[in-house]
């Protein structure tokens, strides 16, 4: 890098890092502040690159802005795409295997599916409610969008990343939630 463009990107740094930060986390919230962390980090380091081409920038603010938020919607698709393809416990297979196992077994599990529901608890508002309606409920993005009043696009990530930061929650307490369907 240039002294010149170390020098303007230290400048930007000392002087949007902080509401950027605070963007970040307005933006997406229920993000862990690492997520946060990691976001403004990609987003000066895409800035310095941007920076060492030779570029100019004729609003600094705003071009870290619109790159945050590129990067979080870009996390967004990630996260979606990913979780598309993670199992999760199939509820009715869980009841109708409660019915058929024996009373300690049964104590077991319903342990298991109060943490789980703990878990859910823990999940920002509309985080929550997508994912209920969507991964417990088993509505389309469609009915959920129109019941929200958000986009199917916004349903979908407010879902995958409910799954995301229930899956950290439950692994962060040890709660496993692949097994609810388990017979003895």
């Amino acid at each position: 890098m240039s002294t010149e463009g170390a020098d303007v990107a230290a400048s930007l740094y000392r002087e949007h890092e902080k509401s950027l930060r605070g963007y970040v986390v307005r933006l997406v919230p229920g993000y862990e502040v690492a997520h946060a962390e990691d976001v403004v980090q990609e987003t000066f380091i895409r800035t310095i690159k941007h920076l060492n081409k030779g570029k100019t920038v004729d609003s600094p603010k705003g071009f870290l802005f619109t790159t945050a938020r590129n990067l979080i919607t870009s996390m967004f698709y990630r996260g979606r795409r990913a979780t598309e393809t993670d199992s999760m416990p199939n509820m009715d297979e869980y009841t109708s295997n409660v019915n058929a196992c024996s009373a300690e077994h049964k104590a077991m599990l319903q342990q298991k599916l109060d943490a789980f529901c703990v878990a859910i608890a823990t999940l920002p508002k509309r985080y929550q409610e997508a994912f209920v309606r969507r991964r417990v409920w088993g509505e389309s993005c469609g009915e959920i969008a129109v019941a929200m009043h958000l986009s199917e696009a916004a349903v979908s990530n407010y879902a995958a990343l409910g799954w995301k930061l229930l899956l950290e929650y439950c692994e962060k307490h040890e709660i496993v939630i692949n097994d609810f369907s388990d017979q003895e």
